[in-house]
C-alpha cells in the first residue's frame, strides 16, 4: 500500500514538559495509523501496536508529572481496541466524556460530512461522523483535574467559511487544583482474569498475533516470487549463452532483474513489520505473565506495579 505512506514515513510521539505555577505538567502530541477502511481494516494491529508503546512511552516520561495531557489523532473510535488498551493501561480521561458543558458537532465528532475535506463515501456508514481526535488527561495523586468545557468546530471556518482541515478543532478548558492524596480504592473487578484491563492486555495479544501471521503470509509470498525470480535469470542466462534466443533473453533480463529487486524489498519490509509486531507482543506476553504470577497479592494487578516487575526483570537480566 505504498500511495498509502503511514506504515513507511512512521509515526512520532512529542513530549513538552511545563513547570506552570509550582505543577510539572507532561502534554503529549501524536498521530497514530490511519484506517482507510473499517470493514477491513488492514493496519487494526498496526494501531494496537503503537497504541502500546504510546502508553508505555508515557508511563516511563510522566513519572515527575503532576498533570499528564494527551492530544492529537488517534485514528481510532472511542471503543476501538488501541484506544481501550491506551485508556485502560495510563488511566487517562477522555474530556469529551468528562464534561459537562459541551458546544460543538453532534456526539463530539471530529469527522463530519459537512466537511468539503471529508470523503463522503468514508463516512457513508456514519451519517453524523466519527469521534478520533482527542483530548485525555489524568493527575496524580494530590492533584485534581477537571474539565470545564469542550467544544469543536463544525465542519467550516466561520470567519473565512471553508474548513481549515479535513478535522475539526477541539478545544478543552480544563480545572486542575491541589487535593488531599487520597488512597487507592479497593478493586471492584473482580479477579484479574476478568478485569477490563487484563481482558484488553488479551486482545491485545490476539490482535497482534493476528497481525503477525499475515505480514509472515507476505513474507513467505514474496519469497517465492525471489525463487521464482532467480531461477528465471538462471534460465535467461542458459538462453543467453546458447544464442538460440539471446535477443529474447537479454529484453527479459531487465524486467526480471526488476522483479526480484522489488520482491526482495517486499520480504525485507514485511520482515521488519513481523519484528516490529512480534517486540510489542513479547512485551504483552511478559505483562501477562506478571499479572497471573501476582494475582494473590490483590484482586486486580495495577499497570504500575506490572510494569515495575517488568522493569525489575529487566535489571536483573542486564
Amino acid at each position: 500500500m505504498i500511495h498509502h505512506g503511514d506504515w513507511f514515513s512512521g509515526k512520532a510521539v512529542g513530549l513538552l514538559v511545563l513547570h506552570l505555577s509550582g505543577m510539572v505538567l507532561n502534554a503529549y502530541v501524536t498521530h497514530l495509523h490511519a484506517e482507510y477502511n473499517r470493514q477491513k481494516d488492514i493496519y487494526l494491529a498496526h494501531r494496537v501496536a503503537q497504541a502500546w508503546e504510546l502508553a508505555q512511552f508515557i508511563h516511563h516520561t510522566s513519572k515527575k508529572a503532576d498533570v499528564v495531557l494527551l492530544c492529537g489523532d488517534l485514528n481510532m473510535h472511542p471503543e476501538d481496541l488501541g484506544c481501550c488498551l491506551l485508556k485502560e493501561w495510563t488511566g487517562l480521561h477522555d474530556a469529551y466524556l468528562e464534561t459537562r458543558d459541551f458546544k460543538g458537532s453532534e456526539e463530539g465528532n471530529t469527522m463530519v460530512p459537512k466537511n468539503c475535506y471529508v470523503s463522503q463515501q468514508e463516512l457513508k456508514p456514519f451519517p453524523f461522523g466519527v469521534r478520533i481526535d482527542y483530548v485525555l488527561y489524568k493527575a496524580v495523586s494530590g492533584f485534581y483535574i477537571s474539565c470545564k468545557s469542550f467544544e469543536t468546530t463544525t465542519g467550516f471556518d466561520p470567519h473565512r467559511g471553508t474548513p481549515l482541515s479535513d478535522h475539526e478543532a477541539l478545544m478543552a478548558t480544563l480545572f486542575v487544583r491541589h487535593s488531599p492524596p487520597q488512597q487507592n480504592p479497593s478493586s471492584t473487578h473482580g479477579p484479574a482474569e476478568r478485569s477490563p484491563l487484563m481482558c484488553v492486555l488479551k486482545e491485545a495479544w490476539t490482535e497482534l498475533g493476528l497481525g503477525m501471521a499475515q505480514a509472515r503470509w507476505w513474507a513467505t509470498f514474496a519469497s517465492y516470487v525471489i525463487g521464482l525470480g532467480l531461477l528465471l535469470l538462471a534460465l535467461l542466462c542458459v538462453l543467453a549463452a546458447g544464442g538460440g534466443a539471446g535477443e529474447a533473453a537479454i529484453l527479459l533480463w531487465t524486467p526480471s532483474v526488476g522483479l526480484v529487486l522489488w520482491a526482495g524489498a517486499f520480504y525485507l519490509f514485511h520482515v521488519q513489520e513481523v519484528n516490529g509486531l512480534y517486540r510489542a507482543q513479547a512485551e504483552l506476553q511478559h505483562v501477562l505473565g506478571r499479572a497471573r504470577e501476582a494475582q494473590d497479592l490483590g484482586p486486580e494487578p495495577q499497570p504500575a506495579l506490572l510494569l515495575g516487575q517488568q522493569e525489575g526483570d529487566r535489571t536483573k537480566e542486564q
